[in-house]
């Protein structure tokens, strides 16, 4: 019997054994009399996946957790870290969500600056340069590192030249700005965009390099990008397309990047040329890493080892493969909010409340300067990657009546194949979330170009046009369709 398991416990157990009529209804198990250990969860990664688990499952149980991160904050929005540099969000305290007394006071063990060296699954025990940490259940939410194209002989980065993916790196790149008048950005993803925005906003010269011939090439089709472009070179900024750009070691006395064969000065340089899942301690654990580059999951989100699916081991975030709604393939899915859902997702398998993750749609949006811009499901260049026959409907509109003040631009494109909704892009000044997150349901519910047509929407002057731009892109998908099949849809 435990030391600290007290007498009063012992009288309540025996209390229950017996019978209003004072019978004796069956012995005291020792299980009883005995204390359990709580159960140990260890999470490695202390983002977006790793905290909200943390959270998740103290409110559901009375387990030990641990949770270990290499960063040196916890439980703070990366998203937000654009807007601070645009001075938006007035520093970065502002976007630490919770602070670690809140873990303290939740009896939430965060280590921070405390790196794990690797994961005995066998032995079920983390190690770290600090410790050992045994474990009962183990979640591994490493997240992504930063891609960085190394063009010297070292794996340093010349001084001068930066990344954007923790907090501190935000702190540093800032303190950085203060004393420069021109930057170059490597990488035209959201956060390149983003940023590039925001520095513009500042007044600071900014070039933006693309190594592909568009923005967001994975994301977006070429003619929704080009409107990105535009309203980018409309702020000041240099965007650049079909490049590699180079910079050298002695980056900081040159200042000098070299993009093509072409010179372009810079007194700073971000690298926002993308992320990589990192999954080096899960590989090096025997766990299996799929053809996307993420950790392979079930749906319970356990990892796989060998032949089979561990039930005590767990991963998510973007270091995870997850499944496209559309195409049924594996794919990575680097959003926040996917990271959210996922941890949903564990902690309720950690507690005994068995949820499945099925495939996604990964909708996604962002803002650069007065422009939103977003998709969801697939765009024309995966279709034709996987072989899948699309037909597109465009659109031009307008986000309120042509008369009312502030009206601002919509841009949508549909995608669909047999005569259903796939995919969906969108820019415009306003109202491109709220429109992202119905297409998204629409996909997830197969509607067809018939069921878009009925549908009804509300309006009123400031919010609206009395026909919302989506009717005439679904026409546009009609149309086309006849003129490529032969089909006879009525329009109405």
């Amino acid at each position: 019997m435990g030391s600290d398991f007290g007498t009063e416990s012992v009288v309540d157990e025996i209390q229950k054994a017996v019978r209003a009529d004072g019978k004796f209804q069956g012995a005291v198990s020792a299980q009883n009399l005995e204390k359990k250990d709580p159960v140990k969860v260890v999470i490695i990664g202390g983002g977006a996946c790793g905290m909200a688990v943390a959270t998740k499952i103290r409110r559901q149980s009375d387990f030990e957790i641990t949770v270990i991160s290499r960063d040196s904050h916890t439980a703070y929005s990366h998203c937000g870290i654009p807007f601070v540099l645009s001075r938006e969000i007035e520093s970065f305290e502002k976007l630490i969500v919770k602070p670690t007394d809140f873990f303290k006071r939740n009896r939430i063990d965060v280590r921070l600056n405390e790196c794990v060296s690797s994961i005995d699954l066998d032995l079920k025990v983390v190690r770290t340069g600090e410790g050992t940490y045994p474990f009962d259940k183990l979640v591994i939410a490493t997240g992504s590192l930063p891609f960085i194209p190394l063009t010297g002989s070292t794996n340093v980065l010349p001084y001068g030249v930066f990344t954007l993916r923790t907090l501190d790196d935000g702190v540093l790149f800032e303190k950085a700005l203060e004393t420069v008048e021109r930057v170059c950005i490597i990488g035209a993803g959201t956060i390149g965009i983003e940023c590039s925005a925001a520095l513009s906003k500042r007044g600071i010269k900014t070039s933006l390099i693309s190594r592909s011939k568009n923005l967001l090439s994975r994301q977006l089709d070429p003619d929704i990008s080009e409107i990105i472009k535009e309203h980018l070179e409309s702020l000041g900024i240099e965007v650049i397309f079909g490049e590699l750009a180079v910079y050298p070691e002695n980056f900081w006395k040159e200042k000098t990047l070299y993009v093509g064969d072409s010179q372009l000065s810079a007194d700073l340089v971000l690298l926002a040329s993308g992320v990589r899942p990192e999954i080096s301690l899960a590989l090096e654990a025997g766990i299996e890493i799929g053809k996307a580059g993420g950790i392979i999951v079930n749906e319970m989100l356990q990892v796989k080892a060998g032949e089979e699916f561990l039930p005590y081991v767990y991963a998510g975030g973007e270091c995870v493969e997850v499944i496209d709604l559309i195409t049924g393939e594996a794919k990575l899915s680097q959003l926040g909010t996917t990271a959210r859902h996922m941890a949903d997702i564990i902690g309720n398998n950690l507690t005994g409340k068995r949820t499945p993750l099925g495939p996604l749609t990964n909708p996604w949006v962002a803002v650069a300067g007065e422009l939103q811009f977003g998709g969801v499901g697939i765009t024309s260049k995966e279709a034709e990657s996987h072989g899948i026959k699309i037909n597109t409907g465009f659109s031009r509109g307008r986000t309120r009546a042509s008369y009312y003040p502030g009206r601002k631009d919509l841009y949508i494109k549909l995608l669909f194949k047999d005569d259903i909704l796939v995919g969906a892009q969108l820019a415009g000044g306003e109202g491109i979330k709220e429109r992202i997150d119905a297409l998204s349901l629409a996909i997830r519910k197969k509607a067809t170009i018939r069921d878009l047509l009925d549908l009804e929407t509300c309006y009123a002057p400031p919010v609206s046009m009395l026909v919302d731009p989506l009717r005439p892109a679904v026409k546009t998908a009609i149309r086309n369709i006849k003129e490529k099949e032969g089909k006879q849809i009525e329009t109405q």
